[in-house]
């Protein structure tokens, strides 16, 4: 599969580079329009548990359905693309791991500002997941990675994308879905798949004056910016123990735009987790030499349109005083901009690939 996406990239490029001196209609203008897009999916299950790994026999295969609108209100050059999607697949063994259906919301745009026909494409994608089989304690005990049926659900894909004519887009590329509860009911080692996904997107025009001539683009933006977050969430310790844990985190972040759709930054985490590192050594209610702080350092990554953003954040625990099985963590994070100052926040927090806990929160931030 890994080849036949390589010659497919190689195919749109060679149709690509007969327009490069073309610019498409619609690239510079308000003008808004509707995609309906369809994608395969090959790849395999990530076995980061070796009960995964051990039920692991036959390759993911999948299909995606996305239907998207374009926002030139946002940004008039290549305007990002919102919608829904639904998504398929098997899940590695049929009889232990069924298969997975996924509604969401999908967030698209150019992951560098460009306006050649051929261009790399980032994809976030977040909603809920249904699974067919689940843990069970009598009919299905093999299934240590899934134990509800709802469950959370991530896409983030990277794409190279090639317009061949007005309507017409071909693509290719990596994606990683994740799928989890967030602890909340156990078992939970969640599911990881890593796929090479090629489609098709077909673009539907609208009307020509959609937007009033009043709307303007404006490239001016403040490039430097500071939040502070607080949140919380919970999670459970072991299917043993049915008590469910508060778990929290207050965050604190300075970032820098590069351009209006993309910032990047770093900072600092404090983290109260009663949990983490109890797992693989609970024998009873007393549980010795355990402090449930720690102190961590983040880089990150977002992704702007207007008031909602998306953003990743790699991190690394520099201070913390229990036994840890990783001292490395990830937060996926959803925030909304209610006003210049006040900000809605939603994360899976995660250490490697397991996740940890879903948190929401409330922030400050303030622009210079």
């Amino acid at each position: 599969m890994i080849r036949a996406g390589l010659i497919f990239i190689l195919i749109i490029d060679a149709f690509a580079m007969q327009g490069q001196s073309k610019v498409t209609k619609d690239s510079m203008s308000r003008n808004s329009y509707v995609n309906i897009s369809a994608g395969y999916n090959h790849g395999y299950l990530y076995p980061h548990h070796p009960s995964i790994n051990y039920f692991t026999k036959e390759n993911i295969n999948g299909i995606s359905l996305i239907a998207s609108r374009s926002f030139p209100e946002i940004n008039r050059k290549r305007p990002p693309e919102i919608g829904m999607g639904y998504y398929f697949s098997n899940l590695g063994n049929q009889d232990v791991f069924g298969n997975v259906h996924g509604l969401y919301f999908d967030i698209g745009g150019d992951f560098f500002r460009t306006l050649s026909p051929v261009y790399i494409r980032q994809s976030t994608a977040f909603g809920m997941s249904y699974n067919t089989k689940v843990f069970d304690i009598h009919n299905n005990y093999f299934n240590r990675s899934v134990g509800s049926h709802i469950n959370s659900f991530f896409i983030i894909s990277l794409f190279l994308q090639a317009e061949l004519g007005d309507n017409i887009k071909l693509f290719a590329g990596p994606s990683v879905v994740h799928m989890s509860n967030g602890n909340i009911k156990m078992p939970n080692y969640g599911l990881n798949l890593f796929t090479t996904q090629v489609g098709i997107t077909y673009k539907l025009q609208t009307h020509k004056d959609l937007w009033p001539n009043e709307i303007i683009v404006k490239d001016e933006f403040a490039k430097n910016r500071f939040l502070i977050i607080g949140s919380g969430g919970v999670r459970q310790v072991s299917r043993s123990i049915r008590e469910r844990f508060l778990a929290a985190s207050l965050l604190t972040d300075y970032s820098r735009r590069v351009h209006t759709n993309q910032a990047f930054g770093a900072g600092l985490d404090l983290i109260y987790d009663p949990v983490e590192g109890r797992e693989t050594n609970v024998t009873g209610d007393v549980i010795e030499n355990f402090v449930p702080w720690h102190v961590g350092a983040h880089l990150s990554w977002e992704r702007i349109w207007n008031r909602f953003s998306i953003c990743l954040q790699p991190g690394y625990k520099i201070i913390t005083y229990s036994d840890q099985k990783s001292y490395q963590y990830n937060r996926l994070a959803i925030r909304y901009q209610l006003n210049n100052n006040i900000l809605l926040n939603w994360s899976l927090k995660s250490h490697k690939i397991r996740a940890d806990f879903i948190e929401f929160g409330v922030g400050y931030m303030f622009e210079r």
